[in-house]
């Protein structure tokens, strides 16, 4: 079934662009929403999120966890962060998934 794609964007042609929510890109963007959002962001979904996404903080069972939590349909199966010097502080979160 088809589903807006977000952030919703036209194409070329002014249509809404969709995705297939059984897609890699589906659940690619999911993973994505998880991982980009503090837990507590979202008024009407406390719980979505990650608790501690902009410091080095965060851990990977974290991520799994929110993960296991937000999106359960789609499994987590590699998650790796990397801390990034400089002047802030980066994490850079890279999931591999399979949609359960």
């Amino acid at each position: 079934m088809d589903t807006i794609s977000h952030p919703m964007r036209l194409d070329s042609s002014g249509a809404v662009v969709t995705i297939d929510d059984a897609s890699p890109r589906a659940a690619a963007e999911m993973t994505g929403h998880v991982i980009s959002c503090l837990k507590g962001e979202r008024p009407l979904a406390p719980a979505y999120g990650v608790a501690d996404a902009s410091s080095s903080g965060v851990s990977q069972s974290s991520v799994a966890g929110a993960m296991a939590t937000c999106e359960p349909e789609v499994a987590a199966t590699a998650i790796s962060l990397t801390a990034v010097a400089g002047d802030r502080v980066r994490v850079h979160v890279d999931v591999e998934w399979s949609q359960s």
